[in-house]
């Protein structure tokens, strides 16, 4: 369960990082009986938003997302299998897992009649992708469009596009965070934020929230999940994402190259499902927090689409 000494410190963030307090609280069963943890923030009448994280982080990931849509919208928010108060289970885990996990818990909180805009961030984009592999008869039933953010399909040369995407530290910080042993000192983690998940310029209280929100996560689950993700193939899901989509990424990822997001978009664009392609220039991997701003606009201009056709516009 992610504990957190205190809230982190404000610096000019205007707050996108407290910790909302959610209007329901739930636990879901996956197909295997595993407990997931689920959050509903905003009134139950008004248009869903499922937001699924991504690796070694919660729920609280989205703050900055929950924050500004819960009084707009129905946001509902889950702990990924063995992340923040999620159990692990028992199964090896793998994509089809995640689409399970995410298919009970839309089953469990959108009805047809309302379906959702789903937004995955890295991991999630992928859990997403797998959902709509696995259970594509469902898409349209729950969904009416998507934001993936950060997102590959599956790392065009497997784990070496990401080893040279990186320098060598940044390579060497990356092994010590996926490998089954507790979290690096915090000297190197902090390092290791900067470069990987943010970028330099970062505010020091994000960086502070998402190493101590990574550091939440068991070193067990967190190495099982990205030998997983160095691995996946979840291009199958684009074909069965067949809702407008948005694809976007930061310019400066420093954990997953930018050509693999701009390869999911290419997919997508193919595939006739591609909305919009959003490349943000001063952004690093956790774009939701760098760009909130840019990031809730794309959510919410996606949720005014339920109505309408798939779109064709990219950028």
């Amino acid at each position: 369960m992610p504990k957190f000494k205190k809230p982190p410190p404000d610096l000019g963030l205007s707050g996108i990082l407290a910790h909302p307090e959610p209007r329901e609280t739930r636990t879901v069963h996956s197909a295997d009986g595993t407990a997931l943890h689920v959050r509903e923030y905003g009134h139950p009448a008004l248009d869903p938003i499922v937001l699924v994280h991504g690796w070694s982080v919660a729920i609280e990931f989205w703050n900055p997302q929950i924050n500004a849509l819960a009084s707009g919208n129905r946001v509902i928010a889950y702990d990924q299998r063995g992340h923040g108060r999620s159990e692990a289970g028992t199964r090896p885990f793998s994509d089809r897992v995640l689409a399970e996990d995410l298919s009970a818990v839309l089953a469990a909180t959108v009805v047809p009649e309302a379906p959702a805009t789903v937004a995955g961030h890295s991991m999630g984009g992928a859990t997403v992708l797998a959902w709509a592999k696995y259970f594509r008869d469902d898409v349209l039933r729950y969904v009416d469009s998507a934001l993936l953010a950060n997102t590959a399909t599956g790392l065009s040369d497997g784990p070496e596009s990401m080893k040279r995407h990186q320098d060598r530290r940044s390579r060497l910080l990356t092994a010590m965070a996926i490998a089954p042993l507790p979290s690096p000192p915090r000297r190197l983690t902090r390092s290791m934020v900067r470069k990987v998940s943010l970028t330099p310029q970062a505010p020091l209280c994000m960086v502070d929230f998402v190493q101590r929100l990574g550091a939440t996560c068991p070193p067990r689950v967190r190495s099982r999940w990205a030998k997983v993700m160095q691995h996946i193939d979840a291009s199958d899901g684009v074909q069965a994402l067949r809702v407008p989509t948005t694809v976007l990424y930061g310019a400066r990822d420093g954990l997953l190259p930018p050509s693999e997001s701009a390869r999911t978009a290419q997919l997508f664009r193919a595939a006739g499902h591609l909305d919009r392609e959003v490349v943000l220039a001063d952004s690093g991997h956790a774009s939701n927090m760098q760009n909130a701003d840019e990031f809730n606009a794309e959510i919410v201009r996606l949720r005014g689409l339920s109505s309408q056709p798939v779109g064709l516009t990219s950028f």
